[in-house]
């Protein structure tokens, strides 16, 4: 009787040690290909990728207060584009409302925009009045109108001139800063606005000008108790 010949079948691999070896191999080569990738140079002036980082920015509050200070400028000057003529002033009436007049002798009556000063009879009226006349007596000036009001005033963003440029703090802005008239929220909608309130807040804290007295009146409230005859 005749033997049978074994046949002997190939052993078919389990799927999951396929899928193994499988992703064994592909890790592999993008690892061989991550190698020859670092030891290709990198062009002029360029660090190869595995030595490229990014270095760490610190910055002192010293510096952080000066970048801040700048980006108020900044955006200041940047909200604000003047025409091209150049006024003098003629007379101010208090720390917010002014004329002025062109290289024509034609007048302008002015009122700053997003602020609002002491009355005259009012406490620190003739302060405020004053300062705003040494800020602009004798000055170039240019004029950013915001719009007209009801008395036909040009509402505007006003900058000392010279032959360097516009300035780049607003006179609206240095009346703030020196306590010499409050941020006047209701009409000052402008993004610099929010610069304005920060230098009014500083002013306060410092007790400048109208605020040496504890608590001050806005012009607005002591407006409506003293009404114009």
């Amino acid at each position: 009787m005749k033997k049978r010949k074994k046949i002997f079948s190939r052993k078919s691999r389990k799927p999951g040690l396929y899928s193994l070896e499988l992703a064994i191999l592909c890790a592999l080569l993008m690892a061989a290909a991550y190698v020859g990738n670092m030891n290709r140079p990198a062009p002029a002036g360029q660090a190869p990728v595995a030595q490229r980082k990014e270095a760490p920015v610190k910055t002192s509050p010293s510096a952080q207060g000066k970048e801040t200070k700048q980006r108020a400028e900044d955006t200041s000057r940047a909200s604000s584009v003047a025409d091209g003529k150049t006024y003098r002033l003629s007379r101010a009436s208090d720390g917010d409302s002014f004329e002025l007049k062109d290289e024509n002798n034609r007048k302008v009556r002015v009122r700053l925009y997003g602020i609002d000063a002491p009355e005259s009879n009012q406490r620190f009226g003739r302060e405020s009045r004053e300062h705003l006349q040494s800020l602009m007596k004798g000055r170039n000036l240019r004029l950013k109108t915001m719009y007209l009001d009801n008395y036909q005033r040009s509402v505007a963003v006003v900058y000392l001139s010279d032959k360097d440029g516009i300035d780049e703090l607003s006179i609206n802005q240095r009346q703030v800063q020196a306590g010499m008239a409050w941020v006047y929220d209701y009409f000052c909608t402008s993004d610099f606005c929010n610069t304005w309130k920060l230098e009014e807040a500083m002013a306060q804290k410092q007790k400048i000008g109208l605020w040496k007295d504890p608590s001050p009146t806005p012009p607005w409230q002591w407006r409506r108790s003293h009404p114009r005859r």
